[in-house]
């Protein structure tokens, strides 16, 4: 019998358990290391080359009220634009998803923020360092755009895609350099963000 045909296989649900699994992977590997070998290295580079703190303060406001309802409402329209009612439905259950359960997510891997003693921290961060709920808007909001854009046909699509892209980048250096996260903490919050979207795309427009 062909795996497909089985219900838990089908190639709707796949995408799934395919997010799941990594997940699954990523939860575990974050959970048994407070950082991962390079994270140091990388992050005194980015705040050797960061022009300050100031622009990565801003760039981290975008994920607060009020500048964050601008942001969701910016991502929704674009989805709209770039994949109908469908996309806009996406983005909106990624964006519903991330705020209900990004912070609470942080409790599963428990990991510590970056020590002061290994790399300059700008305030006093709190509450563990994994998921980078910064980072899971940057990725519900963006990542649903950018990965949206690349299924699609329109002709600015190429641009928008750029745009997300470099957008998701501009915020990983910006905690980064602010020492509120590791470097692992937002590549892998990412990945297992945009898993799920992914997977959620495929579910909806296959």
């Amino acid at each position: 019998m062909d795996l497909l045909q089985l219900p838990l296989m089908s190639p709707r649900l796949l995408p799934f358990l395919l997010a799941l699994g990594v997940s699954v992977l990523v939860l575990t590997a974050v959970a048994l290391e407070p950082s991962f070998a390079g994270d140091v290295t990388v992050a005194r580079a980015v705040q050797a080359i960061s022009p300050g703190t100031g622009w990565a303060a801003a760039v981290t406001s975008l994920a607060s009220a009020p500048n964050k309802y601008v942001v969701m409402v910016l991502a929704v329209a674009i989805a709209w634009l770039l994949a109908g009612w469908k996309g806009a439905a996406i983005a909106i259950g990624a964006i519903a998803l991330e705020q209900w359960l990004g912070e609470a997510s942080k409790n599963i891997a428990r990991r510590p923020r970056p020590s002061g003693d290994l790399i300059a921290v700008v305030g006093s961060p709190s509450g563990y360092s994994f998921p980078s709920t910064f980072t899971t808007f940057v990725a519900v909001t963006f990542g649903t755009v950018m990965l949206l854009a690349r299924r699609s046909r329109a002709r600015t699509a190429p641009f928008v895609r750029a745009v997300a892209a470099l957008m998701i980048a501009i915020g990983w250096g910006a905690r980064v350099a602010l020492g509120a996260h590791w470097p692992s903490d937002v590549v892998l919050t990412t990945v297992v963000c945009l898993a799920w979207v992914w997977a959620a795309i495929r579910a909806v427009r296959p």
